[in-house]
């Protein structure tokens, strides 16, 4: 003998409902999809235009630098106590960074020159004396390259990924400084502020956010109207079916397919109203089958009863006795 298998509980959820949140769900993956490739090339292009900027402000300073006169001022020229020098090249050298620093206020030059040891080099102008002095690097001042300033000294070199500190955002860019013999004899460094990527991706953010808002708050009401606009027939013919199931057979689902317009619920509320008209009809010719062998059972009844009553022996003599009586009679 075979377990019986428990019911299985399940739950319901409207099909608005699920319209509702499928909709909502389909939009919330493309609109993030489209946000970040939104936001990626924004950032791309704003990132672009800083890298040209930078790159053409760096070319144009280090023509400005006559590269003998600038290894000469690195060799010669003594230092201070207070990090400086008195040395007349120093400050030609910086009132050019400071020139190409009022020309293009984003960015902060500074050159340098290969240190003794490892990975090392020596500072020689920089733009942060007149800026900035606090902060400034001193004449000759050593400091140990991780990379982007040590591979100046020898080629191009830049670093694009912005990096904050207290004054803002950068990147930064290096690139040799040339004698007249076509010798590398040091580098310039610029560190150029990244602040308008930041801005850009600030404002993308708060203006995407405000779309966002928006144009979800639409789609839902659209979403809404539509589902409810789907789904009224469905629960129309639901209840028409539950009636018809209580065998009431007067229900008319006419109004769902009288439109001009024919769609898939309209054909579907068709065939549902000829499906109940044949339903009726096959349960009126059954009760009337019902009704017609119920009358035959009856008769078959009412004859068996009278067949057995008949063959009986008590009805056998009341026959003979009044069988008996008549021919007295006579």
């Amino acid at each position: 003998m075979s377990k019986q298998q428990p019911e299985r509980r399940t739950g319901f959820i409207s099909l608005h409902v699920k319209l509702l949140i499928g909709f909502t769900v389909l939009f919330s993956v493309v609109f993030a999809i489209t946000f970040y490739w939104f936001y990626n090339f924004a950032t791309d292009r704003a990132m672009d235009r800083i890298e040209e900027d930078m790159i053409d402000t760096l070319n144009g300073a280090i023509a400005g630098v006559d590269g003998d006169e600038f290894i000469a001022l690195a060799r010669e020229a003594k230092p201070r106590d207070d990090g400086l020098t008195d040395d007349t090249r120093y400050w030609q050298h910086l009132a050019w960074l400071e020139t190409v620093h009022n020309i293009e206020p984003r960015a902060n030059p500074y050159t340098y020159v290969k240190g003794e040891k490892p990975n090392e080099v020596l500072f020689i102008g920089d733009i942060l004396v007149i800026t900035d002095p606090d902060n400034s690097a001193a004449f000759r001042e050593s400091f140990i390259s991780k990379g982007g300033m040590w591979g100046g000294l020898t080629g191009p070199n830049k670093k694009l990924e912005p990096y904050d500190d207290q004054w803002g955002s950068w990147v930064s860019a290096y690139a040799p400084i040339a004698n007249s013999q076509g010798e590398l004899v040091g580098a310039m460094g610029m560190d150029f502020r990244a602040d308008y990527v930041r801005q850009v991706q600030q404002a993308i953010r708060d203006k995407v956010v405000i779309a966002f808002a928006i144009t979800y708050a639409v789609l839902f009401a659209l979403v809404f109207v539509i589902s409810r606009s789907l789904t009224r027939p469905v629960i129309a013919l639901t209840t028409v079916a539950e009636r018809v199931a209580e065998g009431d057979y007067s229900q008319s689902v006419s109004a769902l397919y009288s439109g001009t317009l024919r769609d898939e619920v309209s054909t579907l509320a068709q065939v549902f109203e000829m499906m109940i008209e044949k339903v009726r009809q096959r349960e009126e010719s059954l009760k009337r089958q019902v009704q017609e062998l119920r009358i035959e059972i009856d008769q078959t009844k009412k004859a068996k009863q009278v067949a057995e009553i008949t063959e009986t022996e008590y009805f056998q003599e009341l026959r003979e006795h009044a069988a008996k009586m008549r021919k007295r009679g006579e």
